[in-house]
């Protein structure tokens, strides 16, 4: 996931770092969606990046349950 310039929280970083470690995608997905939960219930703006992983995870376990 490339940041496109723009600067990751530590957290973020850190739960990138944690997401290679997932056995099941859905297990990352549920880490990301709560990490954006985090966020929104803070008032603090979601970084772009997290939102793409939450998109890139969603696809890929849609393709796992769907074969390809």
């Amino acid at each position: 996931m490339g940041n496109r310039g723009e600067k990751l929280p530590s957290e973020c970083v850190e739960l990138f770092a944690e997401l290679d470690d997932f056995e099941d995608l859905r297990d990352a997905y549920a880490r990301v969606q709560d990490r954006i939960r985090s966020y929104s219930a803070a008032g603090r703006p979601v970084p772009e990046a997290l939102r793409r992983c939450e998109r890139h995870l969603m696809t890929e376990f849609m393709a796992q349950s769907q074969g390809r």
